[in-house]
């Protein structure tokens, strides 16, 4: 099981008092050389109480790219007995770091020239082990166009996101009821996009969009913004009966300020052309937790697997080109889910693209049944056409 937290203020719980002078390193990154940064007396365990901090400086025109393949260290809640802390802005003192603990893989690339890496352990460790390798990877041409990144990697057993983990994730929220109704996936400054049946029934100035938000009862994320929704544009085709072509783009009457914490999905631009049959994608949403239950009020995600039109078909005869199912025994999207997207990672990128859009999920991860959801890469030509003064990025 593996366990990453942002922010890494307070670091000295359980803890030697003083880094160790002899795990303190600065490297100069050069291009197209490897580096490697790894805990003290690797590939056994590290000493209990070890503190080692390393720094790493990657030439102009470059970021610095850590890639951590072999990470082991012992898994507490919190991450309370050890650490291993990465800070993508380079800052020495790592106050504004993401930790982990457990065991699994991350990679971090760093937002200018520097990068820092620390490892935290407890006087009474058991020991554990990490390994990563250094890079430097060319900056991007145009450091404004950014998509599909996410805070964190953080996977547990159960299935609530960490804080802000999934940055494009917004909620379509009732005004009269103030409750988020439909989830929604943010595409650019200014617009969502959902499933259009999740507007049936409503007026626009009874709707709001809200971002950077995980913990719905006490709106515990700073990055938190709402916004009224100025126009509503729902497919033209969009069919009830069958939820063919269930999408609708929703305009804010703001700009979205993107962070680290709030920026937009991807566009499937490059995927035009697969069938994604076989994939593994990730469902996002406040939405119930078995039919007819109460909603959750903390973002939920939950993996499930794409399987092939024709054997959909059998369950599901009215199919269509528009649409993509999905089923993993016990899993599902469930009510109040509908209009998230499913999101797939880029293993070349890490990016996270909107493949579908949580269309049709009453069966709630029924026995045989699988979801049927908007399949996005069909409708892109139609998104366009209708957010002519959005910019994407072609990733």
């Amino acid at each position: 099981m593996w366990i990453s937290l942002a922010f890494a203020l307070v670091l000295t719980i359980g803890t030697s008092s003083a880094q160790d002078a002899n795990c303190d390193f600065v490297s100069n990154v050069q291009a197209g050389q490897t580096y490697y940064v790894y805990s003290p007396n690797y590939p056994q365990n590290y000493r209990p109480g070890v503190q080692c901090r390393w720094v790493g400086i990657c030439p102009s025109g470059y970021n610095c790219r850590l890639d951590c393949n072999d990470i082991s260290l012992p898994q507490t809640s919190g991450c309370s007995l050890d650490r291993l802390l990465i800070s993508k802005s380079g800052d020495p003192q790592l106050t504004s770091a993401d930790y982990y603990c457990g065991t699994g893989t991350v990679t971090a690339v760093s937002t200018g020239q520097r990068i820092s890496v620390g490892l935290i352990t407890s006087t009474q460790s058991p020991g554990g082990r990490f390994m990563c390798q250094l890079t430097a990877q060319a900056a991007t041409t145009n450091p404004t166009c950014s998509c599909g990144y996410k805070k964190t990697n953080r996977i547990v057993g159960g299935q609530q996101t960490g804080v802000n983990e999934f940055p494009m994730m917004a909620g379509l929220a009732h005004k009269d009821i103030a409750q988020i109704k439909c989830g929604a996936v943010i595409i650019s400054k200014r617009y969502v996009m959902t499933a259009a049946h999740c507007l049936t029934g409503q007026s626009l100035s009874n709707l709001a969009i809200i971002v950077g938000e995980h913990d719905v009862t006490v709106g515990d994320s700073p990055a938190t913004q709402g916004f009224q929704v100025i126009s509503a544009i729902i497919h033209p085709n969009y069919t009830p009966s069958n939820y063919d072509y269930d999408i609708a783009i929703l305009k804010t009457n703001a700009d979205i300020t993107f962070s680290d914490r709030v920026g937009p999905v991807c566009l499937p631009f490059k995927f035009v052309n697969t069938d994604f049959t076989g994939s593994k994608l990730t469902i996002l949403g406040w939405g119930t937790l078995f039919p007819g239950g109460p909603t959750s009020n903390y973002l939920q995600k939950v993996d499930v697997d794409v399987i092939s039109q024709s054997s959909c078909r059998n369950v599901v005869p009215t199919l269509t080109a528009r649409q993509i199912c999905t089923y993993t025994p016990g899993k599902d999207a469930c009510q109040d889910d509908s209009g998230g997207p499913l999101l797939y990672t880029d293993s070349s990128n890490g990016l996270l693209y909107s493949i579908g859009i949580v269309s049709n999920g009453r069966f709630c991860a029924g026995a045989n049944q699988p979801g049927v959801n908007t399949r996005v890469p069909a409708l892109l030509s139609w998104i366009q056409t209708n957010t002519p003064d959005a910019s994407y990025c072609y990733k």
